[in-house]
């Protein structure tokens, strides 16, 4: 079996994403139950390079890559990791603010916060940081939405040399993965009904669908439940 790879991709991809793609793909094979064995003979690789993969072996070409991705079903991990933003991804912060900060701090298209807790953003220490007080959600989708506001909190009297924020719609997959999915409990004080009128609920939706190979039926279902408490 052969797979096309696409010439706007690498034919090889870099350390630091194929790392993250083959965790991923780890997680997406045994939330399906797959074994390692299976899935070579799926892919018509052999049992090696799988591994090789999934330990994010960057000597392995792209279309091995490309080929586990369609067996598992998450095409979309390339676009995330190796797409036109490789470079980025490849370099994808260990910390940003994220939760109920992010969704304080008017995003960079202009549109409004999505809650209005604005006198937190001057104290660096209510922050709610991913990697920190948050789960990181790198994992599943790398640097989407991710954007350099270190201008933008400056305007709160806070100057530091780089700072990461999620957007609107990441701040609030960020909290659903980490209250439902990690935590198992619902999100605290924020509904969806509270910020359905500037977060893109589809948007996130679309996500938490990308991702449902590498997460719990139990937390799928607490997500869904959440978002459909708003207005989409």
């Amino acid at each position: 079996m052969t797979f096309a790879v696409e010439t706007d991709y690498p034919e090889r991809t870099d350390g630091a994403a194929a790392g993250g793609i083959g965790a991923v793909f780890r997680c997406a094979r045994n939330a399906q139950s797959l074994s390692g064995d299976a899935l070579a003979q799926a892919t018509g690789l052999s049992r090696r390079t799988i591994i090789k993969i999934e330990q994010g072996d960057d000597s392995v070409a792209f279309g091995s890559y490309r080929a586990v991705a369609r067996v598992l079903g998450v095409d979309w991990l390339l676009d995330v990791f190796c797409g036109t933003a490789r470079e980025e991804c490849a370099h994808s912060p260990q910390y940003y603010l994220s939760g109920t900060t992010a969704l304080s701090l008017p995003p960079e298209d202009g549109r409004p916060p999505a809650l209005w807790y604005s006198s937190s953003l001057g104290n660096p220490k209510s922050w709610r940081i991913a990697g920190k007080h948050l789960t990181h959600t790198g994992h599943l989708i790398g640097v989407v939405d991710l954007w350099d506001a270190t201008t933008a909190i400056a305007r709160y009297g806070v100057t530091v040399p780089r700072l990461w924020v999620a957007s609107p719609e990441r701040a609030v997959f960020d909290l659903l993965i980490d209250h439902c999915e990690i935590k198992g409990k619902t999100v605290p004080n924020v509904q969806a009904s509270d910020v359905d009128d500037v977060v893109s609920l589809s948007r996130v939706a679309q996500w938490v669908d990308m991702c449902e190979p590498f997460l719990s039926q139990k937390g799928i279902a607490s997500i869904r439940e959440w978002i459909e408490g708003g207005d989409w």
